[in-house]
């Protein structure tokens, strides 16, 4: 009977026991949360209810586990875990031992919208440049348009972007991605229409963006590809219609 009574005063302790509540901070839009193996959320968690006790905490982020640990949570506490933990973004240089998650989150806090300049150089042509606007509109896509405009020459163009990898190197952040895209190239004599040349441009490769100034300088970014141009003009004859070769381009973005 005695230790019926035992029994029955442990559970009642147990029913009168206060829950507690979890909040965990992430400032990562597509990371996952999970609370004793349950996934609670995404980025952030707040007052998530659990009895006292241990209660582990996982966080993932593109598909790897950037922060695990087991957090004590006492009767009524409210406990609340900051997983942002490694890389100040108060510094302009990124940690030098940073993963390449954190990589990601000097990506995400440079934002998503680039101003600047773009060149880029056939081997058997002359160079092309222009102004440039970059614009992440997802974590793995984003658009580019460039162009350049005076008396005898219109030159536009826009790409699609596809992002690959961040890495930190150096403590400069590092961002590989894909191209294609292409545009148009005219030359205009208003002296000697005859010497008009209308060009259609199609490009693709691969290229790397970074900043040796920090997370808030300047990005450049060099580009190695393949690209083809079609000419149509009075001069142009027949053998010179057709260009194609390797592409080499550089830009300067700063990003906002």
């Amino acid at each position: 009977m005695k230790k019926f009574l035992i029994f029955l005063l442990a559970v009642a302790a147990l029913g009168l026991a206060e829950k507690g509540r979890i909040n965990v901070i992430t400032d990562l839009p597509s990371s996952e949360i999970y609370i004793d193996g349950v996934l609670a959320g995404r980025e952030a968690v707040q007052n998530y209810e659990v009895d006292p006790g241990d209660h582990y905490v996982v966080v993932n982020y593109r598909g790897k586990k950037i922060y695990a640990r087991t957090h004590h949570v006492g009767d009524g506490e409210i406990r609340t875990v900051p997983t942002a933990h490694f890389v100040d973004f108060k510094t302009n240089v990124a940690n030098r031992g940073a993963v390449d998650v954190e990589a990601a989150r000097i990506r995400e806090t440079r934002g998503n919208f680039g101003l600047g300049a773009q060149a880029s150089a056939l081997t058997s042509t002359a160079s092309l440049g222009g102004v440039s606007a970059k614009w992440w509109f997802t974590e793995r896509w984003g658009l580019q348009a460039f162009g350049w405009l005076n008396n005898s020459r219109a030159y536009f163009g826009g790409r699609l972007l596809y992002w690959l990898a961040d890495k930190v190197v150096f403590n400069a952040p590092f961002s590989g991605y894909l191209y294609g895209g292409g545009g148009t190239d005219s030359h205009s004599d208003q002296d000697n229409p005859d010497n008009n040349v209308r060009t259609t441009v199609s490009n693709g490769g691969f290229g790397v963006e970074f900043s040796p100034l920090g997370v808030n300088g300047l990005f450049l970014g060099l580009e190695i590809g393949l690209e083809k141009r079609y000419s149509v003009g009075p001069t142009i004859e027949g053998k010179d219609r057709d260009n194609a070769g390797m592409l080499f381009s550089g830009g300067l973005h700063l990003y906002f």
